[in-house]
């Protein structure tokens, strides 16, 4: 297994755990595409903080999270949304 399926199973956890939380967070919150569910801007933000933890074990500076928009608009509509999401952060993690 490559190092980015390692990378991508532990950020898929992430965001599962996440995922996990959206029934306390149905509240609308501004995002970066206009209003959406509060659960949506907490996913990205946790998936935010894990790549960039990632990132700082490995001596790397942190991204924006405009990285982490753009991935999850690439993931977005997929059969497979969360896997996706989780692949394309991994690559961020390792960029």
């Amino acid at each position: 297994m490559s190092d980015v399926s390692r990378l991508a199973d532990r950020l898929q956890r992430v965001l599962a755990r996440a995922q996990e939380e959206r029934t306390e967070r149905d509240e609308l919150v501004d995002g970066p595409d206009g209003t959406e569910c509060a659960w949506a801007a907490h996913e990205r933000d946790q998936m935010w903080k894990a790549v960039n933890a990632l990132r700082a074990d490995d001596g790397r500076p942190s991204i924006p999270l405009d990285d982490i928009v753009q991935v999850e608009r690439q993931a977005a509509g997929h059969s497979d949304y969360s896997r996706k999401f989780a692949l394309y952060c991994a690559e961020l993690a390792q960029k």
